[in-house]
């Protein structure tokens, strides 16, 4: 697993099994009642919030520092537990950002600019001509399965040595870079799903070419200002980062630099909280929030993976049809996990400054195998 990449423990949505029979360690029983009176490892910042929650979760943060959880009941209430940070600290929140991007789709396909179906050549006309990508539709983009590489082959070379020097692998290819990368790179696997961090890019900018934007400005017109989501924002380039913001910490507990990612933005370069992050999941979970359908609306169903609009689908019960909608995130310091049940309501979302994947922790307590 290489830490200059987004989503590199999880490339492919994690199996059933994978979900139910991951061996996660019982909670910590509380001693008392106060914050500090459960064991916690001891680089975790200290515990806020939820104290059952709190004592629920630390065991499961081994290596992490400052961390942020919040979890959405049945009824709706939602309950916040904090390490080292409060609910409107700001994270970079990776490749969650991609669902931020399917909702972009299906805010375009709700206003007729776009369909599931239009192409990369029906947005960019005679620059795509030519183009192996040029056919390939939105939905495979959304899906995984246009059959781009991962990376664009003249980032290989980068995304290689940033890991070594703590850097954003992807800085300084800006948006029409990112669409020229797209279009000379060679297809391979088309159909079938094989994450793609350059699709998903491509993804953001054709929405931004068909209604006459920038992604920056189209995430904050049609799904943060609508949503309310005042701590969320894209920054693409260093010098757009709010005062807030504060560099994350590698495998081996370095700073590093911020990922903004520029170009590739729309794959993984959005900041924001964990309070703005329940908003989001609870719109997705409710039909309320902007480009909703993103997240149940399924355009890829193969033997094992199920992907809405760049949101992944596991099944838990195949009989009863319960699944999991979820994405998880990480960039060279942070990881993220954001996820719900369509079939009890609850939601999840899980932030920490360390590039450590907590998916199975985000898992745990939407599956109760970790009892909060």
């Amino acid at each position: 697993m290489s830490a200059s990449l987004p989503d590199q423990p999880a490339a492919a949505p994690p199996s059933r099994r994978t979900l139910l029979t991951a061996t996660i360690p019982a909670a910590a029983a509380l001693i008392g009642v106060g914050a500090l009176s459960f064991p916690r490892p001891a680089s975790l910042g200290e515990p806020t919030g939820d104290t059952d929650l709190a004592a629920a979760v630390a065991p499961h943060l081994k290596g992490h520092q400052r961390v942020a959880v919040m979890l959405r009941d049945p009824s709706g209430a939602t309950r916040f537990a904090g390490f080292g940070s409060s609910e409107s600290d700001e994270f970079e929140i990776g490749s969650v950002t991609k669902t931020f991007t399917g909702a972009l789709l299906a805010c375009a396909i709700e206003e007729g600019e776009v369909s599931a179906e239009t192409t990369v050549e029906e947005i960019l006309g005679e620059r795509a001509s030519g183009s192996e990508v040029a056919d390939a539709t939105l939905a495979e983009l959304a899906t995984h399965t246009s059959g781009l590489p991962r990376l664009a082959s003249a980032m290989l070379w980068r995304a290689t040595t940033a890991g070594f020097l703590h850097h954003d692998p992807y800085a300084g290819r800006d948006a029409q870079t990112v669409i020229d990368d797209a279009l000379a790179s060679s297809l391979s696997g088309r159909g079938t799903s094989s994450y793609s961090n350059l699709g998903v890019a491509l993804e953001g900018q054709l929405l931004a070419a068909a209604t006459g934007t920038d992604y920056a400005s189209l995430l904050q017109e049609r799904i943060l200002e609508p949503a309310q989501l005042t701590g969320t924002y894209a920054p693409i380039t260093p010098e757009n980062l709010r005062e807030t913001h504060r560099r994350g910490h590698g495998v081996n507990g370095l700073r590093q630099a911020a990922w903004t990612m520029e170009g590739q933005a729309p794959a993984g370069g959005i900041c924001s909280t964990a309070a703005d992050m329940m908003t989001y999941v609870t719109g997705m979970i409710d039909g309320s929030g902007p480009g909703a359908a993103a997240a149940t609306e399924v355009l890829h169903e193969g033997e094992d993976k199920i992907v809405a609009m760049n949101w992944f689908h596991s099944v838990l019960d195949e009989e009863a049809d319960t699944r999991l909608i979820w994405h998880n995130g990480q960039t060279g310091g942070y990881c993220s996990f954001a996820g719900f049940r369509p079939d009890t309501g609850q939601g999840v979302v899980v932030l920490t400054d360390s590039a450590r994947p907590v998916d199975g922790l985000g898992a745990g307590l939407l599956t109760g195998e970790v009892a909060a």
